[in-house]
């Protein structure tokens, strides 16, 4: 009896926490429209995907399978909103706060 890699379980197991906690924001929302659902899933575990090895790879070097799989299924949850929170933060004040970073590497006066 073969048993399976510990390398490719353990990417699964990512793999499976990212996509379910992608699916569980889309399960609680009334989202009408199938495609808009697919689309929120897909870009959630996407996300999860490759920001949670970054994550941990960075901050948690030598953590647990368990450990990485709840980073992946939380990034796949909330990733999405952060997302969202972050462009319009950028979309109301990114021309102000890259002004201030401008004028900080060139030597120039800030607002």
């Amino acid at each position: 009896m073969n048993s399976m890699d510990p390398v490719l379980f353990t990417r699964f197991w990512l793999l499976l926490a990212a996509v379910g906690g992608a699916i569980l924001p889309v399960a609680m929302n009334d989202e009408p429209s199938r495609k808009r659902a697919i689309v929120q899933v897909v870009c959630g575990a996407l996300m999860a995907i490759f920001l949670a090895p970054a994550l941990e790879r960075r901050f948690m070097a030598d953590s647990a399978a368990e450990v990485q799989a709840g980073v992946s299924f939380l990034i796949g949850f909330f990733g999405l909103k952060l997302a969202s929170l972050a462009q319009r933060l950028i979309d109301t004040r990114g021309e102000s706060i890259a002004n201030r970073v401008i004028d900080r590497i060139a030597g120039g006066e800030g607002k």
